[in-house]
């Protein structure tokens, strides 16, 4: 069955020849689909495309499609690549710099506050704001900033009516309000080391290495549909991983992959990788 979100953007994209088109927000396995899509097409299409998700380092993310004369002549040339989607998130931050770009996209900041007596998690945050009746897709990151606030990026459409309607969120009582963010500013993102020492930098041997389990084990995981890479679920247990990959392990956490730094002594390659806490 077609993905409902994908096959609305590639309508958005097809809309977008003569104007700037915007999806509501997508899933990071939705972008990667929508990317792949795109990059499979005749014709640049996806040159024309970037994902933003109202800061740096959002996860889920609006396509935004704009039409070939739209971009700003001196970054036709870079913008005409088929950038990766980590790249594309830095050059999409680059175009803030374009008023008449970033007014295009729809999205609002909105900065809730608790009484600070309660601690707040990313759930309750989320819980709170899904109990007004809200469509997911319309509302994108949340931030948590502290254990009694959080950023939160929404549909323009939607984010007046989360101001007015959001009052609690559990037991505690919350206040929210419109805000304007810095161009360069990123969602705060808390990992752990988890360094690990594999045979090769097949998928199978870095699932083991995260897991702790056998290397059967873990091609038994990847097979059951178990392991995303890249946010999008894999099957092939010898496919490559490679630095800047989004390695998510069910039941295990969701990893960063870094770089190489080396071999140990007994020949095994050391990878710095980071996990999502």
């Amino acid at each position: 069955m077609p993905n409902t979100a994908v096959s609305r953007a590639m309508d958005k994209f097809r809309e977008s020849e003569y104007a700037a088109a915007v999806t509501d927000f997508m899933t990071p396995a939705e972008i990667a689909e929508v990317y792949s899509n795109l990059i499979s097409r005749s014709g640049g299409g996806i040159a024309r495309c970037f994902f933003w998700g109202g800061c740096r380092g959002a996860e889920r993310c609006t396509a935004v499609f704009l039409p070939e004369w739209y971009l700003p002549e001196e970054e036709a040339p870079r913008h005409a690549l088929p950038l990766d989607i980590a790249r594309r998130d830095a050059f999409a931050a680059h175009l803030s710099g374009h008023p008449e770009i970033m007014e295009e996209i729809p999205i609002r900041a909105i900065r809730i506050r608790g009484s600070g007596f309660r601690e707040l998690t990313h759930r309750d945050f989320m819980g709170g704001i899904l109990s007004l009746g809200i469509e997911r897709s319309t509302v994108g990151d949340i931030a948590v900033i502290s254990e009694s606030e959080a950023l939160v990026f929404a549909l323009e459409k939607i984010a007046p009516y989360i101001v007015s309607e959001l009052r609690k969120i559990g037991r505690d009582g919350v206040r929210a309000e419109l805000c304007d963010i810095a161009p360069d500013y990123e969602i705060p993102r808390r990992y752990e080391a988890a360094d690990i020492a594999v045979s090769s930098a097949r998928l199978d041997g870095v699932v083991r290495a995260l897991t702790g389990k056998s290397r059967e084990a873990a091609a038994d995981m990847i097979r059951a549909g178990l392991v995303e890479l890249r946010y999008l679920p894999t099957d092939n247990i010898s496919a490559e991983v490679k630095e800047g990959d989004i390695l998510s392990i069910r039941g295990f956490g969701k990893y960063v992959i870094g770089a190489q730094d080396g071999q140990t002594r007994s020949g095994r390659l050391k990878i710095h990788c980071k996990k999502y806490v």
